[in-house]
């Protein structure tokens, strides 16, 4: 019987779930992908060949990684997310689901990414004469972008930023400041949030529906609800 992941090196204590391809051979000359310890590829995850993932990986189901794509340890892409190959993200990257991050993307360390987020790398997609390359984000540590945000091509997002929920990121976003709205305004930092986003949530080496956790079923219900799980 043949290996399931021939293309691929997988660290011990990693777990596989059905229908999941690591080392996806896109091209006759592609090398190998490697996943590091102790991660979870859940069910629908495609890894492409030419990606190294570190320690403690979490893909939700149906993660699509291109090639070319490194991260850190502590890194998850939750349900339908998609990494179109050529991004860096370092470690301790939590990117929630149904997220779309372009090719020439690069994120530093401690960044939380909420749902429905599109990155972008051209401005003028098909209407330009002469051909440029794409260019992403550059998205630097411990930067917050908050649901349903559109990132334009070739934006800077500085280091401890704010980006709230909806926001369009159409400029350079300096360290510490606080952006919203479409296109975005840039206010100072609220002393409330002029801290490193929180590490229990950005090294988190499971989640609360990982099989060695503890089981959710009584204590993640709502105490304030007037129903309790088994009242339904």
């Amino acid at each position: 019987m043949s290996e399931p992941h021939p293309n691929a090196t997988i660290g011990e204590g990693t777990i596989i779930e059905d229908d999941v391809s690591v080392g996806w051979r896109y091209h006759p000359e592609c090398g190998i992908a490697q996943v590091g310890k102790n991660g979870i590829l859940r069910k629908g995850t495609i890894i492409y060949g030419d990606v190294r993932i570190g320690d403690y990986f979490q893909s939700g189901h149906y993660v699509v990684v291109r090639a070319q794509v490194r991260m850190g340890d502590y890194c998850t892409i939750l349900n339908h997310s998609a990494l179109e190959g050529i991004v860096r993200l370092g470690n301790g990257v939590r990117i929630m689901s149904h997220v779309y991050i372009c090719s020439r993307t690069w994120f530093g360390d401690h960044i939380f990414v909420g749902p429905g987020v599109t990155f972008l790398n051209e401005r003028f997609p098909a209407r330009t004469e002469k051909h440029v390359t794409p260019k992403g984000a550059f998205v630097e540590d411990d930067v917050m972008i908050g649901g349903g945000c559109t990132i334009l091509p070739g934006v800077r997002i500085g280091r401890g930023s704010f980006i709230a929920a909806g926001t369009l990121v159409h400029k350079d976003i300096p360290p510490r400041s606080f952006s919203k709205g479409t296109p975005c305004t840039i206010e100072p930092l609220p002393e409330r949030l002029d801290r490193p986003n929180d590490r229990q949530l950005t090294i988190q080496p499971i989640d609360i529906w990982h099989p060695r956790g503890e089981n959710p079923r009584n204590v993640m219900w709502p105490s304030e609800w007037p129903s309790k799980f088994d009242d339904i």
